[in-house]
């Protein structure tokens, strides 16, 4: 089985840190490493560098080859321009079924944050039995909700399938998008709703077969982009080819038209690092505080606040709920509860023509 480390998004709920050039997962946010160095780190217990997998684009190719030398040339799959991660998982998917028809692949997020690696590495051994078992399947893995969270779209389980100790997989029943804060208290408080991770596990045959089934025309594409590879025309090929693809999501696209879907609860302190309210609460569990500070502060009575200093000093005072984020050419102030919002911020810029601060 191979590992792959989606690794092209943007992770705009972290501006002003998360930038188009140097997006969040090239950053170090929990500690002392980059989120797709701490991914790739996580992974070595069950794969050699050889097996694993960056999915990305272009203009993050070379920071990533710094901060991962060990992966091998051949291992990177780009697309020529950001779509939706359907796409960028069919392209990897096709690439990995040329090099082995039988082959299965894990994909993974590059800037998650998982702080219990052992449960995560049986979780995985778990899943690559369960692929092997039952290949006309995709799994999924989703994470035990701690609190209801309206930023994470849910998985509904239905029955037990298969079981391993403390490790269990269950029929998906469906999908559920984002909910609003009410449906959310529900979820939570309901046994069978897990939080969508956007971990995945295939058989490559049986996925380009979904495809083929159900986004016809990225399929289409991938079977010329596959004929090309290794040959003088692949780059052309690719980026002709690529813009017929649809830009959708694996979850729209693909998994909530397919019946035959297992999913895995996990527990192994999870986060997808969203915002910067979710990077506080991560933070704040680890230090044991919920005042978290970076760079030259000084504060007097605080509360749940989050402030990453830059050059200058910054003084706070009474502030409560609030996250502080100085960069050299921009500064954010928000409350760390509506954080998740920032992603409307980036939109005003583009309306108002700020292009430079993206």
């Amino acid at each position: 089985m191979y590992a792959v480390i989606m690794s092209g998004g943007q992770g705009t709920r972290l501006w002003p840190l998360s930038r188009q050039k140097k997006p969040k997962q090239l950053h170090a946010l929990a500690g002392e490493k980059p989120l797709i160095r701490e991914t790739y780190e996580r992974l070595l217990p069950v794969f050699k560098a050889e097996q694993i997998i960056i999915s990305t684009i272009p203009e993050f190719v070379e920071e990533i080859k710094k901060l991962i030398p060990e992966i091998p040339e051949e291992n990177y799959v780009v697309e020529p321009v950001l779509m939706g991660n359907a796409a960028a998982c069919g392209l990897v998917t096709k690439v990995l079924n040329i090099r082995d028809p039988k082959s299965a692949a894990v994909f993974l997020p590059a800037d998650h944050i998982i702080s219990d690696k052992k449960t995560f590495i049986k979780t995985i051994e778990f899943a690559e039995e369960l692929i092997t078992k039952y290949p006309k399947h995709v799994l999924t893995i989703g994470v035990n909700p701690t609190k209801p969270d309206v930023s994470l779209g849910y998985i509904r389980m239905d029955s037990q399938i298969a079981g391993d100790g403390d490790l269990k997989a269950f029929t998906v029943k469906e999908f559920v998008e984002k909910p609003d804060l009410q449906t959310a208290k529900k979820y939570v408080s309901s046994w069978d709703y897990l939080w969508n991770a956007g971990m995945f596990i295939w058989q490559t045959d049986h996925m380009l077969k979904l495809f083929k089934q159900n986004l016809p025309k990225t399929f289409g594409a991938l079977e010329k982009i596959g004929k090309a590879l290794g040959s003088s025309d692949e780059k052309k090929v690719l980026k002709e080819e690529y813009k017929e693809v649809d830009n959708t999501s694996i979850d729209y696209g693909i998994l909530e038209k397919t019946k035959d879907i297992l999913v895995i609860p996990a527990d192994f302190g999870w986060s997808d690092v969203g915002s910067w309210g979710s990077l506080l609460e991560v933070l704040g569990a680890m230090h044991g505080t919920n005042v978290i500070t970076r760079g030259h502060h000084i504060g007097v009575d605080n509360e749940n606040c989050l402030v990453m200093a830059n050059d200058k000093l910054i003084a706070t005072v009474g502030l409560k709920n609030i996250a502080i984020i100085d960069t050299p050419d921009a500064i954010l102030i928000c409350d760390s509860s509506k954080s998740h919002k920032v992603k409307d911020l980036l939109n005003k810029f583009k309306e108002e023509g700020k292009h430079l601060y993206l």
